[in-house]
């Protein structure tokens, strides 16, 4: 044998060894051609496949080999429970307060809370005469802060006006409006804007007092009468 024969001859050891690197090649490439991938789509349905969908790429499966055993199992397969339905109880639990906490529950139900108030209505009030006049009394104190508005109101419209008119004489005779004047008119309309909403607010907050005692009002006649038809001899 001359040395270009002993270089291309193998050795049955370097034989051996790359038919075992071709065999597991080849048991490699069939064992990756029998995977199947088992994924669970958006409504909990599991499925079986040999290849995932482009957009489960990132989302959990598990992987099986020809045997159907589980070869790599990634736990975000199984779906997360719903949550939980809340129970009676859990319904009728209050808003939680600011820490977190929940807030006590109710002491009274809905039924007794309305006889608790009709009980201390009736003991509030002996006609309905005295509900009237309870109403006037906060009526007529809404009325004190609407003449000491109406008054400041009469007192920013006369400085107004005082200011439009020194505005207007230098106008007259072709001279600028100072600076300050502009904003003296400027400041007084503020104030006359604020105070006819303050008076504003006067009258919605009598609107409201109104209506609190017609409906107290109301409930009263519902009691008397209700109470009348149940007393003997009746």
């Amino acid at each position: 044998m001359n040395a270009m024969e002993a270089r291309h001859r193998l050795s049955p050891n370097l034989l051996s060894s790359i038919g075992a690197l071709l065999l597991g090649g080849l048991i490699a490439s069939d064992e990756a051609a029998a995977k199947v991938y088992r994924w669970v789509d958006e409504n909990g349905e599991v499925h079986y496949s040999e290849s995932l969908p482009p957009d489960y790429q990132d989302k959990g499966f598990d992987v099986l080999n020809q045997q159907g055993i589980v070869t790599d199992e990634n736990q975000k397969l199984t779906p997360e429970p719903p949550p939980e339905k809340p129970t009676a109880d859990q319904k009728k639990e209050l808003p939680r307060d600011a820490s977190g906490l929940p807030r006590p529950k109710q002491l009274y139900s809905d039924a007794e809370m309305q006889q608790r108030m009709d009980n201390f209505l009736m003991l509030r009030y002996e006609s309905e005469q005295e509900i009237l006049d309870a109403m006037e009394v906060e009526i007529n104190q809404l009325n004190y802060d609407r003449r000491l508005l109406e008054g400041s109101r009469a007192s920013l419209n006369d400085a107004y006006r005082g200011q439009i008119r020194v505005a207007g004489d230098r106008q007259r005779a072709g001279l600028e409006v100072e600076p300050a004047t502009h904003k003296e008119i400027s400041q007084l309309r503020k104030s006359l804007a604020k105070n006819s909403e303050s008076l504003d607010g006067l009258q919605q907050r009598e609107d409201d007092i109104r209506a609190e005692f017609g409906k107290q009002l109301e409930r009263y006649r519902h009691l008397v009468e209700t109470w009348a038809d149940g007393a003997p001899g009746h």
